[in-house]
Parts: structure tokens; sequence; C-alpha cells
């Protein structure tokens, strides 16, 4: 059988994932050690590692680059991938919230039905303006509260869509430092955050909870769960996580409502 190929994040979540495995038993030579290594050893027989960012994983095991991952549950509802990723278990660390800010002089909004009053409703020529990493989420939000089609803007050709007539929304794709945009180029943003000190900080305001409690998760890629000796690996894996782990994933993760 060919080794299972698992995905370990690089970046925000290394030092806290290396953490974990090592309370799960797993010494993970190579990570978050120091080492410029990109190739971590697990040491569990079968299993072959390799580091990504926790925002490409979920999409490289849906087109089956690699076999198991670990990821935020974030990230997994953002590549919209469960129809080929199985969520396999709550990890429970990195917890975050992914939530709508706006200015927090704006006494008038608390809440993402004001937010989308304040401008779908008005009769300004400005549109409302938000900022983000997570395109699919900040659209949902949109089309829950609205009956609306954002025109989206991103340097990718396929997202760079300007739908028919003027949206008084416009979603711009962020690269980082998104709580920097506003007031000046734009009115709102979605954003992951741990404490909202970098929000509070910037001078915004949780307006709403996008999606609450994201936190690490352990992904598989459905094809391999069908083959039986990857089957067995990926559940030996997630087995020894799960000593670790505190729950088996049994239930959707609670996005906010108002």
């Amino acid at each position: 059988m060919n080794p299972i190929r698992f995905a370990i994040p690089k970046g925000s979540l290394e030092i806290k994932t290396r953490a974990f495995l090592e309370r799960a038993g797993i010494d993970p030579l190579g990570y978050a050690d120091g080492s410029r290594s990109y190739r971590p050893e697990l040491g569990i027989d079968g299993v072959v590692s390799k580091m990504m960012r926790p925002q490409e994983i979920p999409y490289l095991l849906q087109a089956g680059f690699f076999d198991l991952g670990i990821s935020g549950v974030d990230w997994y509802y953002e590549s919209e991938v469960s129809a080929n990723v199985e969520d396999l278990l709550d990890l429970g660390f990195g917890r975050v919230d992914i939530v709508l800010c706006v200015s927090d002089a704006w006494d008038d909004v608390r809440s993402a039905r004001d937010l989308f009053s304040k401008f779908v409703d008005s009769t300004g020529t400005q549109p409302l303006r938000i900022w983000t990493e997570y395109l699919n989420l900040t659209e949902a939000l949109i089309r829950e509260h609205t009956d609306l089609e954002p025109s989206l803007y991103s340097p990718y050709t396929r997202l760079n869509v300007k739908r028919s007539g003027a949206s008084p929304i416009a979603i711009f794709h962020s690269f980082g430092a998104t709580e920097s945009k506003p007031p000046e180029d734009g009115e709102a943003i979605v954003d992951n955050t741990e404490t909202g000190t970098t929000i509070r900080a910037n001078g915004l305001k949780i307006a709403h909870k996008v999606l609450e409690g994201s936190t690490a998760h352990l992904l598989a890629n459905r094809r391999a769960m069908r083959n039986r000796a990857k089957r067995d690996a990926i559940f030996r894996v997630r087995d020894m996580l799960a000593a670790a782990a505190p729950t088996m994933v049994e239930a959707e993760p609670v996005f906010g409502h108002i």
C-alpha cells in the first residue's frame, strides 16, 4: 500500500498542533522546532506528512493530493468540500470566531441586519464594501440577510465577477491585515479572531458572529476511506489523536444568528 499522505498545518496553528501531537504520544521531528524542512517525521508506520497552510488543506484533500489533514473547521466550510472530505474529529485547539466587524463609532449598527439595512435600504451611491479572506462564508451571510448578489473583487479571473446591475454590496478579497481596511477602503470586514484585541485596536467592533468556535479538525478524503488499507491507517491515526481530543465530531458547528 502507498503510504497515507498527511497534511499538517504550517503557520498560525503550527505550535498548537505540535503540542497536541505530543499530548497524543506523537513526537513530530522537524515540526515547529526551528527546522526548515516541510516534511516532518511523525513516527507513524505507513504515514508521511507535509506542512501546508490551513487554508490549502481542505481543497487539497478534496482533490485527492492528500488522504488526511488537519485544518480549522472554518476553512473546511469556506472551501465547501464536504461532499468529498469527511470531518472525522474535533481536535479542540486553535479556537477562533469568524466575525463581521464594523466601525466602533457606528452606534446604529449592532447586528448584521443593521449593517445591511444601513446600506442596502439607503438611497446612497456608496456600496457596502466588505473585505475578507472568507469569500464563500461572506457571500452566504449576505444571501442570508438580503436577496442580492454581491459583486466580487479578486485578482483571480474566475472570482472577479461584476454581476449585472450595480450591486449595493461588494466583497473584496483580502490577503491579510484585513482589520486595517476600514474606514478608508471599506465599511466592514469578515475575519477570524481569538481574543478581539486586534479588532478593538483598529477601532472596530463585532456586529455578528458568522461562525462561532472554529477549532482544528482532523479531515479525510472520502475516496481514501473507501480503500480498506487506507481506511485502516486513517482510523489508526484518528484513534491516536482521539486520545488527546475532547470529543468525536457528531454535530454541525454553531453558525451565528441574530
